[in-house]
This record gives structure tokens, C-alpha cells and sequence, in this order.
């Protein structure tokens, strides 16, 4: 798509900042809507809905008790949420009929006949839930969610104010999925530079998966980034992130880091967030004219994007 049909389309119809396309690039949740993911009683007062193009979220309050709803699972049967200001919860209800897959015919071996080669397997059906709760404590926002399925997931964070040289925000997360668990601990700032927001946030987190790439230890995180208005209908940020395993072995891998960007238009009441494509920015300042006058068929400006409308 032309980089100038979606500026002309973002200033004609209008936009405002949200979505994990926003959060997932400026590192931090605080003060966006998607922090009810996380906190479920931040729901509350929040009046918006919201698609990536394969799903659909309302929230709205009504006096003073919020409710939201959500889909685009073919087996989710409900996924709503409630807050009151001071308590939140998250409800999900998945009903899997399973499915009948074909064998594999390599098993056969020399029994090449129809019967082995037209054998079925069946999953069994599943009913499971998705649980989330939310609440203030003591000046801090716990949230707790878990989902029923054998070893499936289980979360607990907090987050408190803290004020500690460049910091003033505090977060712990705990996570487990089967034998999978993971501790994070991690403080952040958030500075306010007139047309500008930055972020920088420090970290540590021990991960006892020994698949990942820093094989179970513990490793340090650092994050930077910076959100920065170009006009008054459009935002650009900025995101960098990375990890330095504590205790890699003799030539395994040290670190990994990754850079991010993403644009955020607004106009009102809609938004549009878009989180571009790696490598896209270098390029658009290289050789803007590519993306202006759209030649860039094979190189998509976005990996995704999120539509929101306030009221």
C-alpha cells in the first residue's frame, strides 16, 4: 500500500494512540486501555472497542461498572470482563470438539493397503477456561490469570510506584506453562519531554527453559525507547530491547537485542496503530520515494495493525 494514501486516509478520518501495536513498542502499559490485560480492574471507565482485522473487543461503563466482550477464536464461546474501579475479572470459556486428523502413512511400512493408508486419529474434545483478576493493593496493581487447559498458563504480576534514580515505576511477574517457569523483575521511567516520551527500563529475569537461547539462566534486560508527536495526526516510535545471559557457556550466545518501530495515527474519536515491518523505517529514510510512490510490492510497510474508536 502507498505510504501517502494511508496518511491521506489517517488525516480524513482520524486517530487516536492505543493498542498492543503502540504498548508493544514503547515498552510499558500504564495509562493505555490494553492494561486490562494485564490488571483486569483497569477496565474500569474505559469506553472503546478495538479489531487487529481477525478479531473484535468492546469495553464500555456503564454506571460505573464497566463490561467488555471479545472474540475471533472459531472455539471460544465467551470472553467478556467486569470492573467496578476496585476489583476486575476476565472470563473466557473455550469449547474444542476436537478433531479427526489422517495417519501417518509412513507407519504403514510394507501394508500399503487402503485401510492403513485412510486410518484416522481423533482429538479428544476439551472444555477450558480463561480466569483473569484485578485489583488495587496498597497502592499496587496485581493482576492474576490462569487458563485451565493440563499445564497451561499462569501469570501474577504487580506493579507499584517506586522512585530510585531514573525510576519510577516497579514491576514483578511471575509465569509458568507446564515445566516452564519464569521470574521477572524489573523498574522503569517514563520522562516527559515535550513533544516527546521516553522510556528506559532495566531488568531481570530467570527463565528455567532450557531451550531458550540462554539455556535456563538468568539475564538482563534493558529497554529504551522514545515516542514522538510529528504532527498532531500522527506519532512515531521508536523501541530497543536487550538481554545479556549472566552465565553463557563457553561459546554459546551472550546476548540478543532487537529494534522496533511503529506510527500511530489519530483523529478524534479512531485510531489506527501500525507496527512497521523490520527494516522498513532504515529503508523509508534511504529511499523514501519507494514507499511514497508504492514500489514496495514484496517489502510491506506493517507486520500488524490495530483499529480503535473511543467514545
Amino acid at each position: 500500500m502507498k505510504l501517502r494514501n494511508i496518511l491521506i486516509t489517517a488525516a480524513a478520518v482520524g486517530f487516536m494512540f492505543a493498542s498492543t501495536n503502540r504498548t508493544g513498542v514503547v515498552g510499558y502499559t500504564a495509562g493505555d486501555y490494553t492494561d486490562m490485560n494485564t490488571f483486569a480492574h483497569k477496565a474500569a471507565g474505559q469506553n472503546v472497542a478495538w479489531t487487529a482485522g481477525d478479531n473484535f473487543n468492546a469495553v464500555w461503563t456503564d454506571d460505573g461498572t464497566t463490561w467488555g466482550f471479545s472474540g475471533g477464536s472459531a472455539t471460544e464461546l465467551v470472553n467478556m470482563k467486569w470492573s467496578n474501579g476496585t476489583y476486575g475479572l476476565a472470563v473466557g470459556l473455550d469449547m474444542n470438539s476436537g478433531e479427526v486428523t489422517a495417519a501417518d502413512t509412513m507407519n504403514c511400512g510394507t501394508n500399503n493397503d487402503e485401510a492403513c493408508n485412510n486410518a484416522t486419529t481423533a482429538a479428544a474434545a476439551e472444555t477450558t477456561f480463561d480466569l483473569g483478576f484485578g485489583m488495587n493493593l496498597m497502592g499496587w496493581d496485581v493482576g492474576f490469570g490462569m487458563n485451565t487447559i493440563e499445564d497451561g498458563p499462569m501469570n501474577l504480576n504487580a506493579r507499584g510506584g517506586c522512585g530510585f534514580w531514573a525510576f519510577d515505576t516497579m514491576t514483578v511477574g511471575y509465569f509458568s506453562a507446564g515445566d516452564n517457569t519464569v521470574m521477572d523483575f524489573s523498574l522503569y521511567g517514563v520522562q516527559d519531554w515535550g513533544a516527546a516520551t521516553g522510556f528506559f527500563g532495566l531488568g531481570i529475569t530467570m527463565d528455567d527453559d532450557e531451550t531458550a537461547w540462554h539455556k535456563g539462566e538468568m539475564t538482563i534486560n534493558t529497554n529504551f525507547s522514545v515516542e514522538s508527536t510529528l504532527t498532531d495526526w500522527c506519532d512515531l516510535r521508536i523501541g530497543y530491547s536487550k538481554s545479556f545471559n549472566m552465565a553463557a557457556e563457553v561459546g554459546g550466545q551472550e546476548s540478543t537485542d532487537s529494534f522496533s518501530a511503529g506510527v500511530g495515527f489519530n483523529y478524534g474519536s479512531v485510531g489506527l496503530d501500525m507496527t512497521l515491518s523490520e527494516g522498513v523505517l532504515g529503508k523509508m529514510m534511504s529511499n523514501p520515494l519507494e514507499y511514497v510512490n508504492g514500489r514496495n510490492v514484496d517489502d510491506p510497510i506493517t507486520t500488524s495493525w490495530t483499529l480503535t474508536y473511543t467514545w
